[in-house]
């Protein structure tokens, strides 16, 4: 068997066993729920905005809600995120407050549960992490999935942070 079979044939077994052993956990304020991958564990949230957090080991899956003002209400996500093209840069500076070398790598559009969704990934150094971050919104509410693993273990994780994407329920 070629490195590529075998690489192939464990992500498969790899997405067996996970789509089996998953729990589900609602949020009481938000009304949103989403499909906790196997071995990981609901944290207390802590922060800001934080509604949702779970772990395992290296890895979390964190979930920011932020309510706008009655005065955004009538803007979409595009409208609220603006030039798409320059989000990159600014996110970038934004971030050096919060993390060491963060480094903004690739965005995009998709849906989640039928609504607009954008979507980007970014690293950072110290530990080294890789982030899949997707924004959505849902009324006033700007909800923001974070999925982080270790640089390292991106391509184990990769389809989890897929599964439990497309089992976000808004």
């Amino acid at each position: 068997m070629t490195l590529k079979g075998l690489l192939f044939t464990i992500i498969i077994f790899t997405n067996l066993f996970f789509a089996h052993a998953q729990s589900s956990w609602k949020s009481p304020n938000y009304k949103y729920s989403v499909e906790i991958p196997y071995g990981f564990h609901k944290t207390k949230p802590i922060g800001q905005n934080v509604d949702f957090k779970a772990e395992k080991e290296n890895s979390s899956i964190l979930v920011v809600v932020k309510t706008l003002s009655a005065e955004y209400a009538a803007f979409n996500i595009w409208e609220m995120l603006g030039d798409l093209s320059t989000y990159g840069s600014e996110w970038e500076m934004g971030a050096r407050e919060y993390m060491n070398d963060p480094k903004f790598l690739k965005y995009g559009t998709t849906s989640i549960d039928g609504k607009d969704t954008f979507w980007y990934d970014y690293t950072a150094e110290s530990p080294k992490m890789y982030s899949k971050t997707y924004q959505t919104l849902k009324g006033r509410n700007v909800i923001t999935f974070t999925l982080t693993s270790p640089t390292g273990q991106y391509n184990l994780y990769s389809s989890i942070w897929f599964r439990f994407k497309e089992n976000i329920h808004l």
